[in-house]
């Protein structure tokens, strides 16, 4: 399993729509934010305005695919889980298990994306 995400392979993570917009949502969330993985999954839907990243430059593109992933992930939802499978919120278990069936630790998101910036 990688303790790290190139660039070029978090961007291909982003762009798989077979892996479900909840992990990719919290991957990019992960990538942009000193914020605890913990933390982003106790998020509630009404968190959601208050999370999005704000960037200029070359990090622009990422805060648009925030928005855009965020969005998807919203939905239509006024509460509940921003982080949600289902009606229920995202496990922990669940958030490490795709991230490694991906190739790599849920933290190396969130290095990685420090390491960028």
């Amino acid at each position: 399993m990688a303790d790290s995400v190139s660039f070029e392979r978090f961007e291909r993570l982003l762009d798989d729509e077979s892996i479900p917009v909840v992990h990719r949502a919290l991957w990019l969330l992960l990538w942009q934010s000193d914020v605890r993985v913990l933390d982003l999954l106790t998020l509630e839907v009404t968190d959601a305005e208050r999370i999005r990243p704000v960037a200029a430059g070359a990090d622009l593109q990422l805060a648009e695919r925030a928005d855009a992933l965020l969005a998807r992930l919203v939905g239509d939802r006024t509460a509940g889980p921003l982080f949600a499978v289902g009606s229920r919120a995202l496990s922990w278990d669940e958030a490490v298990r795709v991230a490694k069936e991906q190739g790599h630790a849920i933290h190396a998101f969130r290095t990685s994306g420090r390491q960028r910036r």
